[in-house]
């Protein structure tokens, strides 16, 4: 524990700054979460099926692509180019299997798409960007001391064995209603469809990120997906309840035209 309170203390203290400052300083952070994050899915992989280098340098190159790229319509060439690369060298050089190359596609969509949301939300606002940490973080400890205190029934015992409903519902509710009370107080969005479809769909789908992310430990059998911060493991299992929760943010403020 204290290694793990020790490690979160420093976290803070170098990213917070980073946040705050946007700009360079936080595409920077982007940067650099975001080789990590693919690094750890690549090497996930790795322990079931070792791939060339050269195929997961591509795959690097091709995510940082998804994420910095000017605009969507260019990010998803760069996804839509790469698939067909690994699908090349999967019938054509016989270099990976369909598994791997359907992974690494998957991998692709998952981290790209998520960090250049999370990327996009704070260089439109950091008001935004607490907006979604505050909901991701309420709803995973409300879920937790719900859980503890109430829970009764599995969620997904074979995931997550210790989550509950009653502790997803009471994550819900609680990220629910604190992004009504922070979109209006804040004045977060011009148009109330906006606010609504994102207090309720938020905090559902910080805690199915969780559990995708549960759920490919368990698949792979690894702990944790990397090393990196003692007590809290990799970049991964820092970002997984934000990841489709920023992809949400991102298209429907893509939609409302506010990006």
């Amino acid at each position: 524990m204290k290694e793990r309170i020790i490690t979160g203390i420093c976290l803070l203290a170098v990213v917070l700054p980073l946040v705050y400052f946007g700009g360079y300083w936080f595409m920077g952070l982007i940067l650099f979460a975001t080789v990590i994050a693919t690094h750890e899915m690549l090497a996930m992989h790795d322990t079931l099926t070792k791939v060339p280098k050269w195929i997961k340098v591509l795959a690097m190159v091709a995510t940082l692509g998804i994420v910095f790229s000017p605009t969507l319509s260019k990010a998803g060439f760069i996804l839509g180019s790469h698939s067909i690369f690994l699908w090349f060298i999967c019938l054509a050089l016989k270099k990976i299997n369909v598994e791997t190359g359907s992974f690494y596609t998957k991998a692709l969509i998952y981290v790209g798409f998520s960090f250049r949301a999370l990327l996009g939300i704070r260089n439109h606002s950091l008001t935004l960007f607490i907006f979604l940490m505050a909901i991701v973080i309420l709803t995973d400890s409300m879920a937790y001391f719900t859980g503890r205190f109430f829970g009764k029934h599995k969620l997904a015992p074979k995931i997550s064995p210790k989550k509950t409903v009653e502790g997803a519902i009471g994550g819900w509710l609680a990220g629910a209603v604190f992004a009504i009370v922070f979109g209006l107080l804040a004045g977060l969005f011009s148009q109330s469809w906006i606010l609504i479809v994102l207090a309720l769909f938020l905090p559902i789908l910080s805690q199915i990120g969780d559990l995708v992310a549960s759920a490919l430990k368990r698949q792979y059998d690894i702990k944790d997906f990397g090393k990196m911060f003692p007590g809290h493991g990799g970049v991964m299992d820092r970002v997984d309840s934000q990841m489709l929760a920023a992809i949400l943010i991102y298209v429907i403020i893509l939609i409302g035209g506010v990006l």
